[in-house]
């Protein structure tokens, strides 16, 4: 540790985070030595002393979903989220149980049309077995194409969803011997569930039931006005999911940290001391797109140096160390609540509730660094916003920057088109430091890259949206044109004896319409469930106002809508004349 870090010692009072990896004989138990490397630890490094971290013994193969832990201490592993692949999986399995509803809802109701089939069959010598497996292979078969079609369009589309999910995604590459035999028994499976209710529907029936229309009478009211209620309360659920996370990701974004965001550029300090960078310095103010420049040891977005201290009571308070000179404090505009005149590490509100004194002390002690100064009081702001509420903080401006002093950061306000404002900042740099590398991001993007996995999240959600409502609105339209047929003789009779053409369409529309109106009354209590539990993940999170829910139902209801409305306006079209003299 002291070679690699000069200020360090042998106590380690530096080192802060950090994943050691140890290769251990075969068949070693490191687990049941957990206790005794805890205990050791305990009494020969501070940040277990302190209570602040803890042994974890983990296996290699068991990191790539770590839950816990520091994971951003370390660039060498590539971790993975749990929950990202598990709502994956989710979506997909929704998708695909859409699939499966439309399936059974269209065979059940085209059974109808299938009677003559049907009876012919049972009237001809068929069983009810042999009636039953021929759905079946016929759903098992339609999975199968299914499959087949699902692959290649997956293999073409591997390469933007491996941008989307930040992994290398190939179809073709995972086919194994072992996973063809998967997928087969997943086609069968899903063939015979997609298969199950029709065949039992049509096996129970009798040749007579078919002919009379009792079974078509049977699948119309009962199997596929649950199906569609289903389809609609997801589709609800997940539009108001997908409005929900956009907000919330808009709302962190966009959210106050209690200090300036706009139009500030931070650069990684690669060119030297103080004293060696004013050229730079002064070459950056000359630049017409650049306001002011501060130096500083990194910013509170990020996270600064730690300072743990022991209190005299035991327990232990970690600071954040925000410093810096005054044009970095002018620059983020951190707001002074009171100034104590002294010439001493200030402290945020925060940091007083930690250590357990009031605002009006000035002082305060520490187990081992004696009585410290409090040089004044700022307001809170956020530290480290993406991964803690709030944090302590110990604050120093240090006025004039000395030229021995080797700042972390040199801090930007720049004017104009950000992007034209950084390439000026890059070439001013460049143009002072020719062999330094230079590094720059603007707040603002940090902020956006924070929340990269949340709005990776949102774009699968909004993809698994948009595919459930059109699967959706494809059952509802064939589902609405088997309907239609149907009502042709009712909506006949209604025509000759005085029924208008605009009160027969309403009433048909209207019959499609009262179904989302139930879907949505299930679906909102669903949805606001999911929501309110995953909202309550973050510390700043919006409320859950009711025209979210009411939009989420309005576009339900519009969609629905356009689904069944051509069939609508063809039937409430008919002739009553040709359709009562096919009767």
């Amino acid at each position: 540790m002291t070679k690699i870090n000069s200020a360090n010692n042998e106590g380690m009072s530096n080192a802060g985070s950090g994943i050691c990896f140890v290769m251990a004989y075969p068949d070693a138990d490191l687990q049941a030595r957990q206790g005794d490397i805890l205990d050791w630890c305990e009494k020969n490094f501070w940040v277990y002393k302190s209570q602040y971290d803890k042994v974890r013994l983990i296996p290699l193969r068991d990191m790539y979903f770590l839950n816990e832990g520091i994971r951003y201490g370390s660039d060498t592993i590539q971790f993975g989220n749990r929950s990202f692949v598990n709502l994956l999986l989710a979506m997909c399995l929704l998708l695909l149980a859409f699939a499966v509803l439309n399936y059974i809802n269209m065979t059940t109701a085209l059974t109808g049309f299938r009677a003559k089939e049907m009876a012919t069959r049972r009237l001809v010598g068929a069983d009810k077995r042999s009636i039953f497996l021929k759905v079946i292979s016929e759903s098992t078969l339609i999975c199968g194409i299914s499959m087949l079609l699902a692959i290649l369009l997956a293999e073409a589309l591997a390469p933007a969803a491996s941008r989307i999910l930040e992994y290398q995604v190939s179809i073709f590459k995972a086919i194994t011997p072992v996973n063809v035999l998967l997928v087969l028994g997943f086609i069968v499976i899903l063939g015979i569930l997609s298969g199950l209710v029709p065949a039992l529907l049509i096996q129970q029936a009798q040749p007579i039931e078919i002919v009379r229309g009792t079974l078509r009478l049977k699948t119309k009211t009962v199997y596929s006005k649950v199906i569609i209620i289903v389809q609609n309360v997801v589709a609800v659920v997940m539009l108001v999911s997908a409005l929900t996370m956009g907000l919330q990701i808009r709302h962190m974004i966009s959210a106050d940290l209690g200090y300036n965001t706009k139009d500030i550029l931070v650069v990684d300090n690669a060119f030297g001391q103080t004293g060696q960078i004013r050229p730079l310095l002064d070459r950056l103010r000359a630049e017409p797109c650049v306001e002011e420049v501060g130096q500083g040891d990194g910013i509170p977005l990020g996270g600064t140096n730690n300072w743990t201290m022991e209190m005299p009571d035991g327990h232990w308070v970690s600071f954040q160390q925000i410093q810096g000179d005054d044009k970095y404090f002018d620059i983020l505009g951190l707001k002074v609540k009171q100034d104590n005149h002294q010439r001493a590490w200030w402290l945020n509100e925060y940091a007083f509730k930690q250590i357990g004194i009031e605002e009006t002390a000035t002082e305060f002690q520490s187990a081992k660094n004696g009585t410290r100064q409090i040089g004044g009081i700022y307001y809170d702001f956020k530290i480290r916003p993406l991964e803690e509420d709030q944090s302590a903080a110990m604050i120093y401006n240090r006025g004039e920057n000395p030229d021995d002093d080797y700042p972390w950061i040199l801090l930007v306000k720049t004017t104009g088109d950000q992007a034209a404002a950084k390439k000026q900042v890059e070439a001013a740099c460049k143009e002072v430091f020719p062999d330094r590398l230079f590094e720059a991001h603007y707040i603002e993007e940090m902020i956006a890259d924070g929340f990269a996995d949340e709005s990776r999240v949102l774009k699968i959600v909004l993809i698994f949206t948009l595919l459930s409502i059109l699967v959706s609105a494809l059952g509802l339209f064939a589902m609405s044109s088997y309907y239609m047929q149907q009502e042709i003789r009712s909506v006949s009779v209604k025509k000759v004896f005085g029924a208008d053409y605009s009160g027969v369409l309403k009433e048909l529309v209207l019959s499609f319409m009262k179904m989302v109106g139930i879907a949505f009354v299930i679906g909102v209590p669903i949805a606001w469930f999911i929501m309110n539990r995953w909202l309550s993940g973050y510390g700043h999170r919006i409320n859950l106002h009711w025209w979210i829910f009411a939009l989420a139902g309005l576009a339900v209801a519009i969609i629905a809508a356009i689904s069944v409305l051509y069939q609508s306006v063809k039937t409430a079209q008919t002739n009553p004349a040709e359709a009562l003299k096919k009767e």
